[in-house]
């Protein structure tokens, strides 16, 4: 078997945090070899540590200003909407199209944002932004995945735990997503002998699933509650680890050490703060964002909507079929995530708003004039105002209980980004200062601040926190 001169291994949210102690105590043996024998670093993600715009950074080459993938959806021209986004939304070669023109056979497996699937010289299998194996565009060539049910077991593009999550069953959570690093490597496998490409590159996304649920598990502060008191989902995350340490073992037995190997992540992860920031809050207090009158109404249509959302959640578990409910569940959270970021612009009256933020990241739009579908803030001097104010008020903001600065570094997008897709970016992005606060969809009508920590039934739903550090 020809063996591929590079491979790339990425695990999705890994981090040195837990890697480096879990090397030293002999957990992970395979990624011991790779550190002892190799080089490493720790490499800061792009800006807003986020999947889409990291790994299209990496496929590209370039920077989001210049490939336009800024988060798994972008905001709609014509009103305050958004659409979701795929591989087609993005702009420039890929790494893989490259090594095509260039002659060379590639195979990849599962890296985000890479739907619908590219003709290249080799396969290609896409990742979590595809809707499902049964897709006539979903791999290249076309019958990869019924090839693989023949000969490897089958193919799992998407674990989806959180449906387990939901029904209080964690330990199917973990189990699922242990079965869906084997049935990848099994497939990863079978396709390097079958293929023998020259590029090899597969995404192990389990990582950033397992932490998101459970890194709360290993949380001291959170396990001093009831709920987090079970020892076996304290070891979850170090599970999904080793059985990827497996799977870099196994790939690296069929490589060979001809090959030359990357292992590497989109951003790292860490837990998650338990204080909040609601974003257009603040800016509706510093004179900037406006709210309708009927604050209370908004907040209640929330409420309704939120539990609307609950008891589809019901009636896709109890009623539907289970490849059904597989995919649906799988796209259940992205949903719930983006109908928050929807809900934080609703009841704002934009004829008086100057800033706004979706809440989703750490970033604030200007309300600008042309861009913005009722845009009022002129580009030039008063823009450029209302950035440098904006810049010093968050310098300004204070943690109630210590008086540290909740907010570290700001940055204006053309600092961090560049390219002739920079419009579509944030006008301004700023990171939390010791990650000890998140964000959430502001809620207009309340009587509660801008600042305010979470309580413990938040904290229970709450998930960890990416960083921007990755490996």
């Amino acid at each position: 078997m020809k063996k591929p001169e590079v491979m790339v291994i990425g695990l999705d949210g890994a981090t040195f945090d837990l890697i480096d102690p879990w090397v030293k105590e002999g957990r992970l043996p395979n990624l011991a070899r790779c550190l002892d024998k190799g080089t490493s670093t720790r490499l800061r993600s792009t800006p807003l540590s986020n999947s889409a715009q990291a790994w299209s950074s990496f496929i590209t080459g370039k920077n989001p200003g210049k490939h336009g993938i800024y988060d798994f959806f972008e905001p709609k021209r014509d009103d305050y909407g958004i659409r979701f986004i795929n591989a087609s939304f993005r702009k420039g070669k890929s790494l893989w199209k490259i090594l095509s023109e260039g002659g060379k056979s590639v195979g990849v497996i599962n890296v985000p944002i890479t739907y619908p699937a590219e003709e290249v010289n080799g396969f290609f299998i896409p990742g979590l932004d595809a809707p499902g194996v049964d897709k006539d565009n979903f791999s290249y060539p076309s019958g990869i995945v019924q090839t693989l049910q023949e000969n490897a077991g089958g193919y799992i593009l998407e674990a989806g735990i959180w449906g387990y999550i939901r029904r209080g069953e964690p330990h199917l959570a973990v189990e699922k997503l242990l079965e869906s690093i084997e049935v990848r490597t099994r497939a990863a496998i079978f396709l390097l002998k079958r293929y023998q490409p020259d590029f090899f590159m597969v995404v192990f996304t389990e990582s950033d699933k397992v932490q998101h649920h459970f890194w709360k598990y290993m949380d001291p502060e959170r396990r001093e509650s009831e709920i987090y008191a079970d020892k076996p989902y304290a070891q979850a995350i170090l599970k999904v680890y080793q059985r990827i340490d497996q799977s870099i073992g196994e790939l690296l037995n069929e490589t060979g050490e001809n090959s030359t190997t990357f292992i590497m992540s989109d951003h790292g992860a860490g837990p998650a703060g338990n204080k909040t920031m609601f974003i257009n809050k603040w800016l509706s207090g510093i004179g900037l964002l406006a709210y309708e009158s009927n604050g209370s109404i908004v907040r209640k249509g929330k409420r309704v909507l939120r539990q609307i959302l609950s008891v589809t959640d019901e009636v896709v578990k109890k009623r539907l079929s289970r490849r059904m409910k597989e995919r649906l569940i799988r796209y259940f959270p992205e949903l719930r995530n983006r109908v928050d970021s929807l809900l934080s612009l609703q009841g704002i009256e934009w004829s008086r708003t100057y800033a706004y933020s979706r809440e989703n990241h750490p970033a604030i739009f200007i309300n600008l004039k042309g861009r913005e579908p009722s845009g009022i803030v002129s580009q030039g001097r008063e823009y450029e105002e209302i950035c440098r104010k904006i810049i010093k008020e968050l310098g300004k903001i204070r943690c109630p209980e210590t008086n540290e600065k909740v907010v570290g570094r700001v940055f204006r997008k053309e600092e961090v980004y560049s390219g002739e897709e920079l419009y579509r970016a944030p006008d301004i992005i700023f990171e939390w200062k010791n990650h000890s606060y998140v964000h959430r969809p502001s809620e207009p009508g309340t009587n509660n601040g801008f600042l305010r920590r979470l309580s413990q039934e938040e904290l229970e739903r709450s998930e960890n926190l990416i960083r921007p550090s990755g490996i």
